[in-house]
């Protein structure tokens, strides 16, 4: 097995008196997440609804707001265009259903084609929306603080154009007749980690209010209802778990759990996630996922159809297509991994991963570069040839940023943008090789160490696995960015069995010295052949703790990260 290093996020803190019905494990966990006080971690723990933040301290949220009860009276022909992805998704049908719940009537909405149309608000639609549709009024969801042109068009027809966004602005920004994004320059709300849902569930709160206050709304409603949707956008981001963004992902969970919407809840049938406990990942991992595969495979069916769809037998069609495209998604993807693991063979610890193909499809790419990045430990970045262009997904690990690797390989790409961590890129195909060396060039210069490392975050034992701390895995839910699931340093255990599963898995029985034990998975395991063999072995690893529901019983068992074996 490949030697590795671990280290832990952080540095073991003096231990501090807790109350006594935190057990110290949660407390060492909590500790290395810097909420090393009893008072931090109650601060963190104990922000609920009635601390959300004002809406009105978003830049240009009630101008917005006015120009929407401005719409509303005049019953103007209002576009929604939302992105593509899981964001923009829910965001995109949480704003239409709380416009809905406003009392607007007159809502178109479009999302463009993520291969046909690629990010980004096109002009050429904003065109046909104004020309076609006689829309006076464009509200966009998670997109829009880059697409100077399309404003500029709208502006020239009069139309007024309304971005919510936040993602990063560029120096030439947008004149839109409002901007709600977090992450402009001037904006001093500290809502930074909002995700587009977000920020159009901010936009929804304050319209409701300012309504609400005219004696414009017809019917109050609680906009709580719409939380299933900011659960979901939130989750799938990779923003931030604090402060808003966790109690609302808390009551969003409840929320989708007895969601109204029968797309989602036939969907949740299907995959036996209805009537049960829903976590962070039952949504990042099982639920959103399927709906993403949808958008990737260029279904005739969208993700955003199952938040829409209305009637049960439609929704249960629609979620066979989900179904359909999921499995198809997931061939291509295998394929895909296994023209990545031959172009790497032999290399072990690269600073950097760029691989392009004409076999790699589009919808994967994304896809591909996670799982290389966290195979490698490095960035990654894959590409689709299209002709003579090469469309790339980008993603990096966490402490890591692509955003000025992408800035200082700018001069060989056609266009870029994203996030810290996950980014999108195009560039000619004559052009791969020198981007490349560019890239390789980039990080060798800023990489520390090219060393296989893994980061965890306090030291366990099986003892502590108990009742007690599945009772606080749960509490401490929502998890994702920001706040993930802790993994845990386990020295010193025997194997006690070992069974491969589906050809590529691994579960094992481990065992300490005082007959304490827990079942692991290892997923995707490679070397499985040797791995397998490991009976009565001593290892360590590091793994996530996870909750096991079966037959209606709830068990601890451990996801494997990393091992080594004790010689």
């Amino acid at each position: 097995m490949q030697e590795i290093h671990w280290e832990p996020v952080k540095a073991p803190v003096p231990f501090q008196a807790w109350p006594s019905d935190i057990p110290p494990l949660v407390q060492r966990w909590m500790a290395s997440r810097d909420l090393d006080s009893f008072e931090k971690f109650d601060e963190f723990t104990s922000f609920k609804l009635k601390d959300l933040s004002n809406p009105s301290i978003l830049k240009d949220l009630d101008k917005a707001v006015d120009r929407l009860i401005e719409a509303y009276k005049a019953k103007e022909t209002l576009c929604l265009y939302g992105d593509f992805d899981m964001d923009g998704t829910p965001g995109l049908a949480l704003l239409i259903k709380g416009l809905q719940f406003c009392g607007f009537q007159k809502l178109l909405s479009f999302q463009p084609d993520r291969f046909d149309h690629g990010y980004g608000v096109h002009p050429e639609i904003i065109e046909d929306f104004i020309d076609s549709h006689n829309v006076s009024l464009f509200v966009t969801v998670d997109v829009g603080i880059t697409d100077v042109k399309a404003v500029d068009l709208a502006n020239s027809k009069n139309v007024d154009f309304i971005i919510t966004d936040h993602h990063q602005q560029k120096e030439d920004v947008p004149k839109a007749y409002a901007i709600v994004n977090p992450n402009q320059k001037d904006c001093e709300s500290g809502l930074t980690y909002l995700c587009g849902t977000g920020v159009a569930f901010y936009l929804i709160l304050g319209l409701r209010r300012k309504m609400n206050e005219l004696g414009l709304l017809q019917k109050n409603f609680d906009p709580k209802i719409l939380l299933d949707c900011f659960a979901i956008g939130t989750l799938t981001d990779m923003v931030p778990l604090v402060k808003e963004n966790r109690v609302l992902v808390q009551h969003g969970m409840l929320q989708l759990a007895r969601t109204s919407r029968v797309g989602l809840q036939t969907l949740m049938e299907r995959l036996k996630l209805r009537g049960k406990r829903l976590t962070s990942s039952d949504v990042s991992i099982s639920f959103a996922p399927k709906l993403n595969a949808l958008s990737r495979m260029q279904s005739s069916v969208q993700p955003i159809d199952l938040f829409l769809v209305s009637q049960k037998q439609e929704a249960e069609e629609k979620v066979e297509v989900v179904m359909e495209a999921q499995e198809q998604r997931v061939a291509i993807q295998k394929k895909g991994e296994a023209i990545v693991e031959g172009k790497m063979a032999g290399i072990e610890k690269p600073s950097v991963v760029f691989e392009w193909s004409e076999e790699f499809h589009k919808g994967v790419v994304g896809l591909l570069a996670t799982k290389a990045m966290q195979k490698y430990q490095a960035p990654a970045i894959m590409g689709a040839v299209r002709g003579d262009k090469v469309v790339c997904s980008a993603r990096a690990p966490q402490g890591m940023s692509l955003l000025p690797a992408l800035e200082y390989c700018s001069d060989v790409l056609v266009k870029f943008g994203g996030h810290h961590q996950a980014a999108g890129l195009e560039l000619e195909l004559s052009r791969a090789d020198e981007f490349k060396e560019k890239l390789i060039e980039y990080f060798d210069k800023n990489t520390e160490s090219k060393e296989l490392s893994f980061k965890y975050d306090v030291e366990a034992s099986l003892f502590e696995l108990n009742d007690d701390f599945k009772d606080w895995l749960k509490k401490l839910e929502p998890y994702g960015m920001g706040f993930a699931i802790p993994i845990l340093k386990l020295e010193h255990l025997f194997v006690a069995s070992t069974r491969v599963l589906k050809e590529k898995h691994l579960k094992m029985t481990l065992k300490d010295m005082d007959g304490n034990k827990i079942d692991a998975l290892w997923f995707f395991a490679e070397d499985i052949e040797n791995l397998k063999k490991l009976t009565s072995q001593r290892v360590s690893l590091l793994a996530e703790p996870s909750i096991n529901e079966f037959m209606g019983k709830e068990s601890l068992q451990l996801f494997i990260k990393s091992m080594k074996v004790e010689y």
